[in-house]
């Protein structure tokens, strides 16, 4: 194949050719808590067919290329581009959708108990979880992590960067826990099927809830392997 050589991790894959996102999210190929898999070992877990996965991916490529004539080097900016670029794209989403997703969880939960109680109780738990686990992440880069990384940025201060190397462990771990939610309400919910009858207001929390999903992966790829990987920890 041309562009995609399987023995790379699935981070450097997606940081050099974004278009292969697509063709991931298809096959639950985890590129953002399981970054740093190789392309060849998840194909082999997954028992996925490689040729026709490369296959995609190249399609995939080609189709984003046509969309997106100059695609962004993320390699090549500054810390303080990227964490930028993650404040005000990331984390703007995810605050806007987890308030507007709480909004609808407790009002489809009472309407539709009735009918969908069982398996609505166990989402609303899960992504009662799930907010509790992400709001408390941003607070902690926001407040923590991120200044850090850019006093380290100006100074170059080696001890500093040691201790960046903490918590960069430390939050990698939340994107785990983060990600294992996000694969519990996928099984649970269907990949985000709501029922075929089901009013807008249903349709609308899956809805959010699949996009929060696969904007929180594009988050947490963007900081393991574009952020964390420019700093080298």
């Amino acid at each position: 194949m041309k562009n995609i050589d399987v023995n790379r991790t699935l981070g450097e894959i997606v940081a050099q050719f974004p278009g292969t996102v697509s063709t991931m999210n298809n096959y639950k190929i985890d590129y953002c808590c399981g970054g740093k898999d190789t392309l060849i070992e998840v194909i082999n877990s997954l028992k996925l067919d490689e040729i026709s996965i490369l296959e995609e991916m190249e399609l995939s490529i080609d189709e984003f290329q046509k969309l997106h004539y100059k695609t962004r080097s993320w390699n090549e900016e500054s810390l303080s581009t990227i964490i930028d670029y993650i404040l005000h794209t990331h984390h703007v989403f995810m605050k806007e959708t987890l308030a507007e997703i709480n909004d609808l969880m407790f009002k489809i939960l009472k309407v539709h108990y009735k009918t969908n109680g069982e398996i609505l109780l166990q989402v609303h738990g899960l992504f009662g979880k799930l907010k509790t686990e992400l709001e408390a992440h941003l607070v902690k880069e926001e407040e923590n992590l991120f200044p850090m990384i850019l006093e380290y940025e100006k100074t170059n201060n080696q001890d500093l960067k040691k201790e960046i190397a903490k918590y960069i462990k430390e939050t990698e771990n939340e994107h785990d826990v983060a990600g294992d939610v996000f694969k519990q309400l996928e099984l649970l919910t269907n990949d985000f099927k709501a029922p075929d009858d089901a009013c807008y207001s249903y349709q609308r929390t899956y809805g959010l809830l699949d996009a929060l999903e696969k904007d929180t992966f594009n988050h947490i790829h963007m900081e393991n392997t574009i952020l964390f990987g420019k700093i080298g920890g």
